[in-house]
């Protein structure tokens, strides 16, 4: 039987439709009433959607190309304490072709801030959760991957991850902050007459000094701050303790600041008012 001949005319125009916005091959295909091989073979020349830009067709791709937003550096500093890069061509045999993806995933309490994630990427990926009853969400994007790379951040980061290099000093507070929201702390206790406190972080150790090293250099702080190495551990920490040099670590971090999980922020705030530091 003798294949269709399909005009020149109606192939210029599958071509146009199907360059107008993300979409499937079956669905160009159930548009003109043909078959998926012959669409194929009319589009063979054109760069194909990805299955990221047909899901979520504002995607912003290029979210982590440059860090020069607030939100920009504090998610980049969220994925680096409590992101995860999947590859499935790395992590799983037979997998090759699917997109790799980017998931954040945080405490139920905190999971508006995936959300904020989300409409901040303009994805249409929807907020699920883990098996341990945490909130997530997934981002497929090879070129969001590709960027993060370029930041450090690859698949199986855990025992790797380190200070990004080459992001300006305006943009530091914001990824120092997402990084404490993911992996940083602020204690405040009373013992019997004594009011112990202390800001966080943990870590590897080299993003552990490299934060160190980044903070006595531009924060003039009363004491150096230095890298604490727990025994039989793969993770670092260290403390700021004073209270002047928490103080000053939280006017830094905080100033101008839109994006935070609010119950850390709020414990600053219960520091500052403890002290009567309140501007």
């Amino acid at each position: 039987m003798p294949s269709k001949i399909i005009p020149e005319e109606l192939k210029e125009e599958i071509r146009d439709y199907y360059q107008s916005s993300p979409m499937t091959i079956s669905s160009v295909a159930k548009h003109f009433s043909l078959s998926d091989p012959t669409i194929v073979k009319i589009l063979r020349d054109i760069p194909r959607w990805t299955r990221a830009q047909i899901n979520s067709p504002n995607l912003d791709e290029r979210f982590f190309q440059y860090i020069n937003t607030e939100a920009k550096a504090y998610f980049l500093g969220l994925i680096i304490s409590d992101g995860n890069v999947y590859d499935p061509e790395v992590s799983k045999e037979g997998a090759k072709g699917r997109q790799k993806s980017i998931s954040i995933t945080l405490d139920l309490n905190d999971e508006y801030m995936l959300n904020e994630f989300k409409k901040h990427v303009k994805s249409n990926t929807s907020v699920g959760h883990d098996s341990r009853g945490c909130g997530q969400i997934a981002v497929r994007s090879n070129k969001m991957a590709e960027d993060l790379a370029k930041w450090g951040i690859v698949p199986r980061k855990s025992f790797s991850t380190y200070l990004p290099e080459g992001i300006s000093d305006d943009m530091m507070p914001h990824l120092f902050r997402g990084i404490f929201d993911g992996d940083g702390s602020i204690q405040m206790k009373q013992i019997e007459t004594r009011y112990l406190h202390a800001m966080s972080y943990c870590g590897t150790h080299r993003l552990m000094q490299d934060m160190c090293d980044y903070l006595n250099i531009h924060l003039n702080l009363e004491n150096e701050l230095h890298v604490y190495d727990y025994k039989n551990k793969e993770l670092s920490e260290f403390k700021i303790q004073r209270i002047n040099d928490i103080l000053k670590f939280g006017e830094w971090m905080y100033k101008d600041a839109t994006i935070f999980l609010t119950r850390k922020h709020d414990k600053y705030l219960e520091f500052k008012k403890h002290y009567s530091l309140d501007s």
